[in-house]
């Protein structure tokens, strides 16, 4: 393994996706840290690039830089340029349709980019011998209620949707290469849902859809109140990242990345907590997901521990939500969910 791999006072990240959900919150804790990137997004779901990017500069410490283009992954020639000019020591992989709403209700489109120039950004990093953090997803995991802590090793259920149909060809493309180039260096994480605040917020997320609900209608509604599910504050699921960016030894292709494994219902009676709302049940909503996360082994090899509580995570989006509340209304939620606005209407 060669040193350049470390993540030393200084380091050039590629992310595409940048100006999503994760990729904006890696971007400015990036910034925060001294390094640069390079922000590669085709702005699909049409946010507010301008503030967005406004935000993550003045993140900015030091000499760190921050290049922006408008870029769809599908254009190779584009990303190949981009990445042959800016020479990044790290790429992180972001750029594909996030959310089973979504890509269950434009297959096509998902096959293009979740599958198809997916495996031709890795083909083109390996080519360029750049290492890259592909997120996989613990939605592979389904629906697996009475089994306990799935860890990397637990069998995967057959997808039921197109999300999770791609994530797991990717995954499968993802062995082949690594067997026939062992030199690429890439790592895959199956991360649970992330929350909290981003520049680029998602506010379908499970939990802050709770919190949203509990703030704007006084109600959340939940289906299947007894099925767990594992989530991370978006925080701390980009210190994982930086955790194996300071990390050279990638001892294993696939990990889990997780902090909490809640029950809808307990997690609804923790932000009743803290927010005046009720909870109620609601059959039919949401997808039948019901899963416990083990992400000890990445914990162990990464030396990694999350940091942020459900309390302070709720805290902190509960106040996003009441400053921003009147603008998400009036632009019908507008760059800030990646679920298809009626299905969104119809479970808020």
């Amino acid at each position: 393994m060669l040193a350049w791999y470390y993540i030393a006072s200084m380091q050039k990240i590629f992310i595409t996706g940048g100006l999503g959900y994760l990729g904006s919150k890696l971007a400015v804790e990036a910034l925060k840290k001294g390094h640069s990137v390079f922000l590669y997004d085709s702005l699909l779901y049409k946010q507010d690039y301008k503030n967005i990017l406004a935000e993550i500069q003045t993140a900015k410490r030091g000499r760190a830089t921050c290049q922006f283009v408008m870029g769809d992954v599908r254009n190779t020639t584009l990303l190949r340029q981009s990445l042959e000019e800016y020479k990044p020591d790290f790429l992180v992989h972001f750029a594909e349709l996030a959310g089973i709403y979504i890509c269950n209700d434009n297959p096509l489109y998902t096959r293009d980019i979740n599958f198809e120039a997916s495996k031709k950004v890795l083909d083109i990093a390996e080519e360029l011998r750049i290492p890259v953090i592909y997120n996989s997803s613990s939605s592979l995991y389904g629906n697996q209620k009475g089994k306990r802590l799935l860890d990397e090793s637990s069998p995967l259920p057959a997808p039921t949707d197109n999300y999770c149909r791609y994530k797991l060809l990717m995954e499968k493309y993802i062995k082949e290469k690594v067997k026939a180039h062992p030199t690429f260096k890439i790592i895959v994480l199956r991360p649970s849902t992330a929350w909290g605040v981003s520049p680029r917020m998602r506010v379908e997320l499970m939990p802050n859809h709770f919190i949203y609900c509990a703030v704007a209608k006084g109600l959340i509604s939940i289906s299947e109140p007894e099925a767990y599910r594992a989530d991370i504050n978006v925080d701390d699921l980009v210190g994982a990242y930086f955790a194996i960016m300071k990390n050279n030894n990638w001892k294993k292709l696939i990990y889990n990345v997780s902090q909490h494994n809640v029950k809808k219902v307990e997690l609804a009676e923790t932000i009743q907590s803290l927010i005046d709302c009720n909870i109620a049940m609601a059959p039919g909503l949401g997808d039948p997901r019901d899963v416990h996360i083990d992400s000890s082994a990445f914990c162990k090899d990464f030396d990694y521990k999350p940091k942020h509580s459900s309390k302070s995570t709720i805290q902190k989006v509960e106040r996003w939500i009441r400053t921003h509340k009147k603008e998400m209304e009036k632009s019908n939620f507008g760059g800030m969910i990646n679920t298809p606005l009626a299905e969104w209407l119809r479970i808020i």
